[in-house]
């Protein structure tokens, strides 16, 4: 699996040759063509289309590399991925879908050595290669306004929200001491926080970060950079010191203690800690041609161990601001109920593995996920967009654009709590 191709001189290819001397290694039917992907992914950019076989049509796979910019230890990515993968296929040999439906996990491909992923490093660096079938007969979404009718926006989302609990059902047993963050710090409230705080003490270095850093060596290596200001003193204080800029900054502190509330519960033990997805935006379901029905929950590098609240969050607070992310007009910023209620009536007239104490945080994990997202995008443009990088057309301004939508649809939720906890109630009664 270790065997290195920098002798084949693969990094002065062009992409689909170099593509298909990858592909090579793995067993699938010959002949075989590489070409490029054009639905490829924000992060795994290095994504080619395979065809192989000699029937007609072909058989198709994707061949991905991890990208270790993001992804800095690449074999526990594909460790978690592949239990996650197990777990979906026991669970349904023990018990399929109810009602006919279909649901297809990925399936990877093995290399001639047994393996299910490459490494085409040279040996001073891991280059981590995986092959998966493509899913057939499916479509995604980008977002909702993909749908041109109301109905089928509406269907759209309840689809996804019983993807989300067919896949916590599915994934319920897997035993999460095996599983570890693929992003260390990644949903990790408390450090978010320690970021913000250690940013506006005025940190410039990693000694004047040192009281606010984590104890963890991990954690610290993968984060440390994100806790000191990477900008000028003139231009952090012209940040700092805007107006709508300290309003937020405000609103983050008054609700720190909130937003911790699925980390305490976790610990505490009231609620499960079990294997999440960890990136529940729509194009990472998969709906069927025919039927419209979801049929699998792909990009699964972010597996890692928290609350399904966690990815029940996400996915809503993603779905119900009809302004979008990046909205400058905040008053623009505003819950769609219609969208809340059929992501409320797919998940909770499916899911089967979920408890009491769980569904009573459902409408503050939403809240909870929109606060803690604010926080990031604003912690990272006072600190100067260490994380959330910008490109040369985006404006300088964008990650506080970013959170401070974010922050304004926390505080429409909040207003709506009522409505929102009276449609969880609703759909546990029918």
């Amino acid at each position: 699996m270790a065997e290195s191709l920098a002798s084949l001189g693969t990094y002065e290819e062009y992409p689909t040759a170099l593509a298909a001397r990858i592909v090579s290694r793995f067993s699938l039917p010959r002949p075989m063509e590489a070409h490029e992907f054009r639905e490829k992914g924000n992060i795994n950019q290095q994504t080619f289309l395979i065809q192989a076989g000699s029937s007609s049509p072909p058989h198709e796979f994707l061949l991905q590399k991890i990208n270790q910019q993001v992804f800095t230890r690449p074999r526990q990515v594909m460790q978690s991925m592949i239990a996650c993968l197990d777990a979906q296929r026991k669970s349904l040999e023990q018990q399929p879908r109810p009602g006919g439906r279909d649901w297809e996990p990925i399936t990877l491909m093995p290399t001639h050595a047994g393996e299910f992923y490459f490494d085409s490093g040279d040996g001073r660096g891991e280059d981590i290669w995986r092959v998966m079938k493509k899913i057939s007969n499916c479509h995604t979404y980008k977002s909702l306004d993909a749908l041109q009718n109301r109905q089928e926006q509406l269907a759209t989302a309840e689809e996804a929200g019983r993807g989300l609990a067919i896949f916590g059902d599915l994934t319920a047993e897997l035993d999460v001491l095996g599983l570890a963050n693929p992003l260390p710090g990644y949903r990790d409230t408390a450090v978010y926080f320690s970021q913000l705080h250690s940013v506006l003490s005025g940190s410039r270095s990693l000694e004047g970060a040192e009281s606010f850093l984590p104890e963890d060596s991990t954690l610290r290596h993968s984060t440390e950079q994100h806790f000191i200001i990477h900008l000028t003193e003139d231009e952090f204080s012209r940040r700092v010191n805007q107006p709508e800029v300290h309003a937020a900054v405000e609103l983050l502190k008054e609700h720190e203690n909130y937003a911790m509330t699925l980390i305490r519960q976790m610990e505490s033990g009231q609620i499960r800690t079990v294997a999440i997805h960890g990136d529940t935006k729509l194009d990472n379901f998969l709906f069927d041609d025919t039927t419209r029905q979801v049929r699998a929950l792909i990009d699964l590098d972010t597996i890692m161990p928290h609350s399904w609240l966690a990815d029940w969050g996400d996915m809503v607070r993603s779905l119900c601001n009809v302004a979008g992310e990046k909205a400058r007009n905040l008053d623009s910023v505003h819950v769609d109920m219609q969208v809340y209620e059929a992501l409320c009536r797919g998940f909770l007239t499916t899911a089967q593995r979920i408890t009491p104490a769980e569904v009573g945080l459902m409408t503050d994990a939403v809240e909870i996920i929109s606060l803690e997202l604010g926080l990031r995008f604003l912690t990272d443009y006072l600190r100067g967009n260490s994380y959330f990088r910008l490109t040369p057309t985006d404006s300088p301004d964008l990650n506080k654009v970013r959170g401070l939508v974010q922050l304004r649809l926390f505080e429409e939720l909040r207003r709506k709590q009522d409505v929102t906890r009276e449609c969880v109630h609703k759909f546990l009664q029918s």
